[in-house]
């Protein structure tokens, strides 16, 4: 026969696991901490070996990462903006820069893409910020809103010499 203290542990083994499986059976599904993500990516497909110097209309070749991990489907419009050094962005403050173009893309929960860009920019700039802006489409509002997230490319352009 099993001694009663055996029998007490084996009992609190049961209930702990027990409360464990019910909190995770209760748990599973919810995010708890929800969030979005952006990122930038060489013509690679990388991360680094960003061009640091263009040509005036030359082809800019990237690939934006957008990942959702809000819990729901999400539509996401990623602006392509053209700023300078003194561009105010943050998250909390869009930046008032021209847009360049703009990228759509609906996402479900826990997936996530990798969009080719391809930008020219018509004018020789020193110190080009290029700023990648996430908005999302707010059901409550039904308008596009500024997500607080970005990143940014700093290049200059330059016009081609004439021989």
């Amino acid at each position: 026969m099993i001694d009663e203290e055996v029998k007490a542990v084996i009992l609190a083994i049961i209930i702990v696991v027990g409360v464990f499986s019910i909190a995770q059976l209760i748990a599973s599904g919810r995010v708890v901490e929800p969030f979005s993500a952006i990122g930038l990516l060489g013509p690679k497909m990388k991360i680094g070996d960003y061009p640091k110097n263009v040509l005036v209309n030359q082809t800019i070749n990237l690939y934006l990462f957008i990942d959702n991990h809000e819990g729901h489907l999400m539509y996401y419009v990623i602006y392509a903006k053209l700023g300078n050094r003194s561009t105010m962005i943050n998250e909390n403050v869009s930046a008032n820069a021209p847009i360049l173009d703009r990228y759509e893309v609906i996402l479900p929960h826990g997936e996530n893409i990798t969009i080719p860009v391809s930008l020219k920019i018509q004018k020789p700039y020193r110190n080009a910020r290029l700023i990648f802006e996430m908005w999302i489409y707010d059901p409550a509002s039904e308008t596009l809103r500024y997500h607080g997230r970005w990143v940014q490319l700093w290049i200059n352009v330059t016009a081609p010499t004439i021989s």
